[in-house]
Parts: structure tokens; C-alpha cells; sequence
């Protein structure tokens, strides 16, 4: 029983095992088939037709090298390449018939990428073969618009050449260059040279859009030439013998001549380049043209414009230097009369006598540039120049003496502060004398009496440096500032030890309530009192009771100040 059931097994695997060679075998054919029709659809590309038709019409030239090429490629598709493909898949069938399917597929991969590369070359030279075909009657359309054009710029010349001027032969020239490349055109066509016509065409288009481009744009450059830069060099020409008829002078770095000759050399190598219809150089010809005409045209209206500018502005500086003479004598007699009065520490009338000394060389170079104008030894510029750098330096020397006079002027005011500071100084210290006499202090600190006396004395001080003959205003004023600091502090001072002298004796008389019972504070009020009346140490005695105080009654202190604060701020 074991060895039927096995035996049953083993021939349903045999069965199995054909079924699938014979399913794999079918469809292994199934793919030589598709792969031979492929072969095929190569095969029925019309290279060949096209060859033909190419070599019965006797190409030459470029074509015919095109030509050539592509034919012996075909030659060895045809002879090598697809008899290699029919040969591999007879092969690839023939291990399929053997059931060899492993094989069969490894050939039939080799012969399919085989395919695919011959097929993408046929493709490529069928594509060449039918461009070469098709360049014959793109040739003939696209000679038949050329030479339409070629006919259109030909009859303008011939109508309207004077609009080129010496021109017109360069763009003859250009013209009779493409009569030639149309008989080498035809030339090519009638040899069979497709592709080289069409090159040729390709050329000749080339060279019609620059003629297009020259013969619109030179009448125009030939225009501006003519109407604009020509009449521009005769101007510059006309003006500048105008000038010189007039005297014009020009600075030493300027030739116009020199700039007018430059500017006619620019113009003509302009014209040159026009007349060779080299548009490029003739446009950055024309620019440098332009360039220098209004460079020239610079230099001469600045020397009109100068001369206006001196017309306007002789009898302005003039004036202008007479001014600031005239201050600097001022100020040299307020120097010498304020002198009289005060101490001068900044050296006023050296400066004054030096700004003198600049005036003087300011009208020496006035002098000798008027001079050089009366004799027509100086350009307009130059001596502009000159104007406005006297100008400006007169401004600066007008600024310094007024400085000075003013500083002086100030020297007045000066003094009158100062004498109503020693009247406020005065006032001041005897307010602060009767304010500790009014309070009936028992005395004051040494300390404070040293300052108070010191103060006195620089109030003194300012007023007997008031009282000289020549008054020292920086003297002075260092003492009032001194003394107004000195006035300042004794102020608070004061304020400070009638406070403290008062506080004192509210609290005093604050601990009194509390001295039957409490026999200590008969020491602290005995040591207060000495301090209040024989040291004259108000603070330190406040300080002494009300801490005494605060002990006995907590807040005590703060109760007496708040206490005397409000009093004297109701008062």
C-alpha cells in the first residue's frame, strides 16, 4: 500500500514537472515571436527608398558625405547586424524546442537589448535621410523669401544712396558679397549639395539682418554727425574766436585749440567708422565724440560764467574787505580802552594786530589779481577763485575779531554781576548772623565760627578787588564762585544747629514729665545741659536726651521731631 501511494506521487510531480516546462516552453516561443516582429518593423523602416532616392539624384558635397555615412551604416545593419539578430533567434528557438528554457531566455534577453540599440539607430538615420530630403524644398521657400529681401535692400540702394553718404560703397560691397552666396547657392543646389545650400541660406539670412541693421541705422548717425556734432565743433570754433577777441584769458592747464582739434579728430574718426559701417566702433566713437565736445564746451562757459561771477562780485569783495578793516580797527581801539579798565589775560591785542597782518595780505592779493584782470594775465576762473578764497578767508578773520569784541563787551556785564553778588554775599551773611541771634543760641562750633569768619573775610576780598583800578575778572570771579559755595553751606549749617538747638529743648522739657520717676535722667538732662551750653554741640545733645527718652517711652523721639516740624511749618 506505502509503495502505490508513493508511485501516485511521484507521477503527479512528473506530470507537474512537464505541464510547467510545457507552459514555460509556449511562452518562451510567444516571446521569440514578438522579438521577430520587431526584427521585422526595423526591417520595413524605408532607409533603403530613401537611399535610393537620394543616390539617383546625385548629391554632392556636404549631402553627399551625409549621404555616404549613413548608407554605410545601414550596409552594416543589413549585412551584420540583423543577420546576427535572425541567427539568435533561431538559436533562442531551438533551445526552446529543447526545452532548454534558461538558455532560450538568456539568448532572447541578448537579442532583445541587440533590437532596441539597432532600432534607435535606424530611427536616427532615417530621421538624417528624411532631413537631407526635406532640406531641398525648405531650400527653395526659404530662397524665394531671401532673395526678396535680397531685392528690397538692393532697390533702396539703388533709390535712395545719398541718404548713406560715403557709406554707400561699404554697403554695396556688403551687397555684392551676397549676390555671391546666392550663386554659391544655386551652385549647391544644382549639384545635389542640399545641405550646404541650406547653410549657405542660413549665411546669406545672417548677413541680411546687419545689412537691415546698417541701412536703418547710418542715415541717422550720419545725421547726428552732420547736424549735431559738426555744427557743434563750428560753434566751439566761432566762440572761442569771439573770446579771444574779447581778452579771454585761460588757466595755465587749459588749450582749448588744443580741445577743439580733439574734438574735430574724434568727430572725423567717427565719420570714418560710419562710412565703414562698423556700427559697434562707430557708436563708442560718436559716445567719446559726445565726451569731449561737452568737455571743451565746459571749459570755455566756465570762463563766461566766471567772468559774470566778477562782474557781480568786484565791488562785493572790495566792500567786504573795507568791513572787516574797519572792525579790526575797532576792535583795536576797544582793546586798548577796555585795557585801561580791566586785566587782559588772551593776549586780544596781539590777535587783533595779527588779524591786521592777514587783511593786509588779503588786499595784496586783491590788488595784484585786479592788476593781473587789467591786463588780461589771468583767466576768469582763476581769478574767481581767488574771490571766493579772500571771501571766506575774510569770513574767518570777521569771526575772530568778533569774538574778541564781544569777550570784551562781556567784561561790563561782568563786573556789574559780580558787584551784585558782593551785595547779595552781605545781605546774605547778615541774615544768617541775625538768624542765630534771634534763636539766642548760647554759642556756636569753633568749626562753624572758623568758616563764618573765613567767608567774611573773601566777601572783603571781593570788594576791595572791586574797588582797584584795574579790575581783575578772572580773579573775581573765582572769588564769587568761593564765596557763593562758602554762603551755600553756612546756610544749612545755620539751619542745622538752630534745629538741633531747638529739638534739644523741647525734649528736654519732654523728660522733665518723666523725672520723678525715673531719678536717671537728672544724669542725662546735667550732661545735655553741658553739652548744650558749653560745647555748643546741639546735635550731640539732642542725640543725648532723646535717647534717653526714647528708652522710657518708646516713639518719644520721632514724637518731638514730628512734633517741632509741624510748628515751624505752620510758622
Amino acid at each position: 500500500m506505502p509503495f502505490l501511494i508513493a508511485l501516485l506521487i511521484l507521477i503527479i510531480l512528473v506530470l507537474l514537472g512537464y505541464g510547467l516546462i510545457y507552459y514555460l516552453g509556449r511562452k518562451q516561443t510567444q516571446a521569440n515571436i514578438e522579438l521577430d516582429e520587431q526584427k521585422q518593423e526595423i526591417m520595413s523602416t524605408p532607409v533603403a527608398d530613401k537611399l535610393y532616392t537620394l543616390r539617383n539624384k546625385n548629391v554632392s558635397g556636404a549631402t553627399r558625405r551625409v549621404y555616404e555615412s549613413e548608407q554605410a551604416k545601414w550596409q552594416t545593419i543589413t549585412r551584420f547586424r540583423l543577420p546576427e539578430i535572425e541567427a539568435a533567434l533561431v538559436s533562442a528557438q531551438d533551445y526552446t524546442d529543447k526545452y532548454n528554457i534558461v538558455k532560450a531566455r538568456s539568448v532572447a534577453d541578448e537579442v532583445e537589448t541587440i533590437l532596441e540599440e539597432t532600432k534607435d539607430e535606424v530611427n536616427g538615420i532615417n530621421d538624417r535621410l528624411t532631413e537631407i530630403l526635406a532640406s531641398e524644398k525648405a531650400s527653395e521657400d526659404k530662397h524665394e523669401e531671401t532673395y526678396d529681401r535680397y531685392a528690397a535692400l538692393r532697390k533702396q540702394l539703388l533709390a535712395h544712396g545719398y541718404k548713406f553718404g560715403d557709406a554707400l560703397e561699404t554697403l554695396e560691397h556688403h551687397l555684392a558679397y551676397i549676390e555671391l552666396d546666392f550663386t554659391k547657392y544655386h551652385q549647391q543646389m544644382n549639384d545635389g549639395d542640399f545641405l550646404g545650400a541650406q547653410e549657405a541660406l542660413v549665411q546669406i539670412d545672417a548677413d541680411l539682418n546687419e545689412l537691415e541693421q546698417m541701412m536703418e541705422k547710418i542715415p541717422n548717425l550720419y545725421t547726428k554727425l552732420n547736424e549735431e556734432y559738426v555744427e557743434q565743433v563750428a560753434d566751439m570754433q566761432q566762440g572761442f574766436a569771439h573770446m579771444e577777441e574779447e581778452k579771454f584769458q585761460f588757466p595755465i592747464d587749459v588749450d582749448i585749440p588744443k580741445e577743439i582739434s580733439a574734438s574735430e579728430k574724434k568727430v572725423a574718426e567717427a565719420k570714418k567708422a560710419v562710412s565703414d559701417a562698423d556700427l559697434t566702433q562707430a557708436s563708442e566713437l560718436m559716445e567719446a565724440a559726445g565726451v569731449q565736445i561737452d568737455h571743451t564746451y565746459t571749459l570755455m562757459e566756465k570762463e563766461i560764467a566766471s567772468r559774470e561771477y566778477i562782474g557781480k562780485n568786484q565791488g562785493t569783495v572790495q566792500r567786504r574787505l573795507e568791513q572787516v578793516t574797519q572792525s579790526n580797527r575797532y576792535g583795536a581801539l576797544e582793546i586798548d580802552r577796555v585795557a585801561q579798565n580791566y586785566l587782559l589775560y588772551d593776549n586780544e591785542m596781539g590777535k587783533m594786530q595779527e588779524y591786521a597782518d592777514q587783511i593786509e595780505r588779503q588786499k595784496d592779493v586783491l590788488k595784484t589779481t585786479d592788476d593781473q584782470l587789467a591786463e588780461h594775465q589771468i583767466a576768469y576762473s582763476d581769478m574767481e577763485t581767488r574771490y571766493r578764497e579772500i571771501y571766506d578767508q575774510l569770513a574767518e578773520i570777521d569771526k575772530g575779531q568778533s569774538a574778541i569784541v564781544v569777550a570784551l563787551a562781556n567784561l561790563r556785564q561782568r563786573e556789574r554781576d559780580a558787584r551784585d553778588d558782593l551785595y547779595m554775599f552781605e545781605l546774605d551773611l547778615r541774615n544768617i548772623k541775625r538768624s542765630v541771634e534771634i534763636h539766642h543760641l548760647p554759642g556756636l562750633p569753633n568749626e562753624y565760627l572758623d568758616y563764618f569768619f573765613d567767608t567774611s573775610d573773601r566777601i572783603d576780598q571781593l570788594s576791595e578787588s572791586l574797588n582797584r583800578v584795574k579790575l581783575d575778572m578772572v580773579e573775581i570771579e573765582n572769588l564769587t564762585d568761593q564765596i557763593a559755595k562758602a554762603i551755600e553751606y553756612l546756610d544749612e549749617e545755620t539751619e542745622k544747629q538752630v534745629r538741633a538747638a531747638q529739638l534739644t529743648e523741647s525734649a528736654i522739657q519732654y523728660a522733665n514729665r518723666y523725672r520723678p520717676q525715673h531719678p536717671e535722667l537728672n544724669a542725662v538732662i546735667e550732661r545735655t545741659y553741658y553739652l548744650f551750653d558749653k560745647e555748643f554741640l546741639y546735635e550731640d545733645a539732642f542725640e543725648n536726651i532723646a535717647r534717653a527718652v526714647d528708652q522710657i517711652q518708646p516713639g518719644a523721639r520721632q514724637e518731638i521731631i514730628q512734633q517741632y516740624d509741624q510748628e515751624n511749618q505752620v510758622s
